[in-house]
């Protein structure tokens, strides 16, 4: 029975080795990569003259297979879960500043398509965004204001393109000592849901959008780790906020001029 059971074992042997090759040929230098880091968030809105600005702590799970050295088709899906308790400060009509802190909660998607090879690639991204913001209770000189949540989310493109760090020379015929990827960010659709006061009303907020750009280096080291640095911003702005009564049914509008969120975050990262 042993006997019989030996050529099959190793027909089957062959079968897989056969198949391991044809697959690599498929998707080539395809890595699986986990990263933790932190992230400096800051939010400004002018209107009513608010901000926030803190910490926020990431961990992103990503697959790829940019380091093939033929050209080609490039893929990569990345997931980002990103939370931290940041500053909220609020001015007023008396040149009063209130101040509390807000709770961040947030997933971030990216799907990343492109065609590139030896060092080099062009892409575009689509992704979303979403998070909860949960501004604390404050007090004022008088009197103690209660906080409220929202949802933001933000669904975006990007169009962008990569240059891998080499020890002699890239596409373009000169060494890079690192990895830089940068391109434009433009938003797709952009909405946010407020609780005003926990249950009686709530705010469906259709905002805008303006272009902005993203930029990323990275440097490896010990061949299967690199840190990387990267900033992100989102402007929105010309925003008219109609509010919703969910038991009276009255209606509120609220124009706010512009807000601009940037992210400038640190990461490091280890690729299987």
């Amino acid at each position: 029975m042993q006997i019989a059971l030996f050529p099959v074992c190793l027909a089957a042997g062959s079968i897989y080795s056969g198949a391991a090759p044809a697959a690599s040929s498929i998707i080539p230098h395809s890595y699986t990569k986990i990263a933790i880091g932190t992230e400096w968030f800051s939010w400004e809105s002018t209107e009513p003259a608010t901000s926030e600005a803190g910490p926020r702590l990431t961990l992103t799970l990503s697959a790829d297979n940019f380091h093939r050295y033929e050209r080609g088709a490039v893929f990569g899906l990345e997931g980002r879960v990103y939370g931290g308790r940041v500053d909220f400060t609020e001015g007023s009509e008396s040149d009063k500043t209130t101040e509390t802190t807000s709770d961040y909660l947030g997933l971030r998607l990216e799907g990343l398509l492109g065609y590139g090879g030896n060092r080099t690639n062009i892409f575009v991204v689509l992704g979303a965004d979403t998070w909860q913001r949960s501004i604390r209770d404050y007090l004022t000189a008088d009197t103690r204001v209660e906080g409220f949540k929202e949802k933001h989310l933000i669904v975006y493109g990007k169009l962008g393109g990569t240059v891998r760090e080499y020890d002699y020379y890239t596409d373009l015929g000169f060494p890079l000592p690192f990895e830089i990827s940068a391109g434009f960010k433009f938003p797709i659709f952009v909405s946010a849901m407020q609780d005003l006061d926990g249950s009686t009303a709530e705010a469906s907020l259709p905002l805008g959008g303006a272009n902005t750009i993203f930029i990323r280096l990275s440097k490896r080291f010990w061949m299967k780790y690199a840190v990387s640095i990267y900033s992100e911003f989102y402007q929105i702005d010309n925003l008219s906020e109609s509010l919703n009564d969910s038991v009276t049914g009255d209606k509120e509008s609220i124009k706010r001029l512009q807000k601009d969120i940037s992210i400038i975050g640190l990461q490091l990262s280890r690729r299987f």
